[in-house]
């Protein structure tokens, strides 16, 4: 297990995307397992597929990490991993520093992700505006675009080696990005923002991997959940913009109009008091959960919506993670916690403690 943190690391800060044999093997790993997930958190939708709902509240209730939207900041993946967890934090039950990996690895934990793996955001602007000019030139495969693919596939790669190492600990939904053939239907759309994003990682992998890669990525990208259930609280990419049944939701993949509703609301666009039926629909009506969700961007750690309700948790500008206690209520202002400050917190704690 060890050697999967270190090709993970490895994976992380390389400076070329994954060559086409190691990423078509964990491409093939990864689906497998998420197209054989029926079990006691996924139940299988009518055509006898692993659903799009993850229900953990008759499995082991573990402590939970939610992690916002990703868009390919392999330092983001990197930190979290590396994040220590000290025994004051009461957490987890631990007796000495605990990084999140080796929490994982002793099942201590589970993680979700609220999905969006690919496209760098607000920090790669330069970066996009050269993409731009290759494409304009019919260069396809050019350095600026290639140092875009990198960070998209190496992030990638890693949250699928995770997905293998930890399958019934490390989740990542569905969001609008999860959508490599950038097509319009089916829920999704095509996608741009500071450039032609979504056509942009297409057409790479098409040239400089084929379209086995792409199809395998599309195919990983169908097989994903859209929303998963806790006692604590519910997660989805996006504000839910109307609310389901928890049958309606297994059979998501059926329902194009439920994917678009999980993964492309913008503000605004939600019914008045979606969360609160979605929540009682899922959880009953003396339900005390949470609704996250990451997509739109907010300045601070978080925005409250909803009724106080629904927390927004994606800050690109950030390095946030969540944590959902077993057995304490969530507080925004103490348990979102920035993962790029862990060396820091761990050098304090080392020195305020007697050993």
């Amino acid at each position: 297990m060890e050697n999967i943190y270190r090709k993970i690391i490895k994976t992380l800060t390389s400076n070329t995307p994954p060559s086409y044999e190691t990423f078509f093997s964990v491409l093939v790993s990864a689906t497998d397992i998420l197209d054989n997930e029926i079990t006691s958190y996924r139940q299988r939708n009518e055509i006898e597929n692993a659903g799009s709902l993850l229900d953990f509240t008759q499995d082991k209730d573990l402590p939970l990490i939610i992690i916002p939207d990703i868009h390919a900041r392999t330092d983001f993946i990197k930190n979290i991993l590396n994040y220590t967890i000290t025994p004051e934090l009461n957490f987890i039950k631990i007796s000495k520093p605990t990084s999140i990996y080796q929490a994982l690895k002793k099942n201590k934990l589970r993680v979700i992700c609220v999905g969006d793996a690919l496209h760098t955001e607000v920090n790669t602007i330069d970066r996009w505006k050269n993409i731009q000019i290759e494409f304009s030139k019919n260069i396809f495969t050019g350095p600026a675009v290639t140092s875009e693919a990198r960070d998209c596939f190496n992030t990638l790669f890693a949250l699928l080696l995770l997905k293998i190492s930890f399958p019934n600990n490390f989740h990542f939904l569905k969001g609008n990005h999860e959508n490599i053939y950038n097509t319009t239907g089916d829920g999704d759309y095509s996608f741009r923002k500071i450039a032609d994003e979504g056509n942009t990682i297409k057409k790479f992998v098409q040239h400089y991997y084929g379209e086995d890669i792409l199809y395998l990525i599309s195919y990983y990208e169908k097989s994903l959940p859209l929303i998963s259930i806790t006692n604590q609280c519910v997660i989805s990419h996006a504000e839910p913009r109307t609310y389901y049944t928890k049958n309606e939701l297994i059979n998501a993949k059926q329902n194009p109009q439920i994917i678009e509703d999980l993964t492309w609301t913008n503000n605004d666009e939600a019914e008045e008091k979606s969360v609160k039926k979605m929540i009682e629909n899922l959880l009953g009506t003396n339900s005390k959960a949470i609704y996250f969700a990451g997509h739109r961007p907010v300045k601070e750690n978080y925005k409250i919506l909803q009724d106080g309700l629904f927390y927004q948790i994606h800050n690109p500008h950030k390095q946030n993670i969540v944590l959902i206690y077993k057995d304490k209520d969530f507080n925004p202002d103490t348990d979102i916690i920035g993962v790029e400050k862990w060396v820091m917190n761990f050098h304090k704690w080392l020195v305020n403690t007697k050993f």
